[in-house]
């Protein structure tokens, strides 16, 4: 896992950076559901979401919103997210989320356009987004 918080004067922003686009994303909702309170939380619960966008940052952007509704309204409290699928040609990714029944600790108010960055880097990738919370 490779998730770091960048500072921000009053909202947060978290950098996955990994091998492969996926994991990238997959590090950067970890980091997301960290603020949101999953330390301690179990993964006795789940959901899945499949999506697709016309580019890789609207897709950022949009799955990490639905998350975002979905645990605020069903609740889950997340704790780690899985991108089972993902096709690089038609961007439609079905990634699961998995976390306990209780309303998250922490609400994230959005998931920004602003100063998002979703780049391939030399062996890898870095996906960046920031947070309003």
């Amino acid at each position: 896992m490779s998730y770091r918080f960048l500072e921000h004067r009053s909202d947060i922003i978290i950098l996955g950076r990994n091998r492969t686009f996926e994991a990238a994303l997959e590090d950067v909702g970890n980091g997301m559901f960290t603020q949101m309170g999953a330390e301690g939380a179990s993964e006795s619960d789940s959901f899945d979401i499949d999506f697709s966008a016309p580019t890789k940052e609207q897709l950022v952007v949009q799955l990490l919103t639905e998350v975002i509704a979905e645990c605020e309204t069903r609740p889950l409290r997340p704790r780690r997210m899985e991108v089972l699928r993902f096709d690089h040609s038609r961007l439609s990714i079905s990634a699961r989320v998995h976390g306990e029944k209780k309303i998250p600790e922490n609400i994230i108010k959005a998931v920004t356009y602003h100063e998002l960055r979703v780049e391939k880097i030399g062996g890898g990738w870095e996906i960046q987004v920031l947070f309003d919370i």
